[in-house]
Order: structure tokens, then C-alpha cells, then sequence
């Protein structure tokens, strides 16, 4: 139901038939097949994860931490290519 809660409709409303399935899926959401009611066009539906930004923030955040951590190390450095 995240898309009736991002849209502020019901799905019904909106479109005449959505796959109960993605049809995509990657890291980032999912992608879902649907036809719209108001045309009968057939579209493509991208929903983003829940939290997405938070868990992408959180792992950049410590990949750098990592990456000057092992600035500090230059034998492990080197091998990394930790900039």
C-alpha cells in the first residue's frame, strides 16, 4: 500500500489493472506493471523501497569511514585503492 499512501488514492482509483507482482525489481524498488484507468495506457509503476535513502546514506557514510580508516594502513590501502 505505499503507493495509495504516496498517492493520497486508492490504487483502484488511479489504475483499471496493476500486477500483484514487480515486474522489475532492483536495490533501489521495484517496478510494477499497470494500466491506467482515466487512458487505458499501459504503464510502468516505480515504487521505491521504504527507507531507501536512510540505508543508502547509512552505507555511503560508512564506506568512507572505512576508506579513511584504512588510510592508516597503508599496507591494506594500497591494495584497496582507497582514496
Amino acid at each position: 500500500r505505499t503507493i495509495e499512501r504516496e498517492l493520497g488514492t486508492s490504487v483502484d482509483d488511479i489504475f483499471s489493472y496493476i500486477t500483484p507482482e514487480p515486474v522489475a525489481a532492483a536495490s533501489l524498488g521495484q517496478v510494477y506493471k499497470a494500466t491506467l484507468r482515466s487512458t487505458g495506457d499501459t504503464v510502468a509503476v516505480k515504487v521505491q523501497r521504504p527507507q531507501v535513502l536512510e540505508t543508502v546514506s547509512l552505507d555511503l557514510f560508512l564506506a568512507r569511514e572505512l576508506g579513511l580508516f584504512l588510510r592508516n594502513f597503508p599496507a591494506l590501502s594500497d591494495r584497496f585503492d582507497a582514496v
